[in-house]
């Protein structure tokens, strides 16, 4: 092999571990924001959705109006909470 070749091989393995290194740096400072980033993704889907879906929403603030405010609450809370236990159940099921 040439020494010119020789020179740019080394040069190209130098920088692949360079590029190695910055993407572990890279990879250990965007870690934390991890979590804030799906919470933000998932608002985002969310807004999609009832823009694509006008109908429900005009449905549910109708809900909202003509029955009383407490008992939404109250049912949105027991909904949450099966949701919360269906999500649970699943995960248990499919880590086994």
């Amino acid at each position: 092999m040439s020494p010119k070749r020789a020179t740019i091989a080394e040069r190209r393995e130098k920088l692949i571990q360079k590029a190695a290194s910055q993407r572990a740096l890279l990879a250990e400072d965007i870690a934390p924001l991890g979590k804030p980033l799906t919470v933000a993704y998932r608002g985002f889907q969310l807004v999609r959705y009832v823009r694509q879906h006008p109908i429900l929403m005009l449905g549910v603030t109708t809900a909202i109006s003509v029955i009383r405010p407490a008992r939404v609450l109250k049912w949105l809370k027991t909904g949450f909470s099966a949701l919360n236990l269906a999500r649970s159940v699943s995960n248990i099921l499919v880590k086994k």
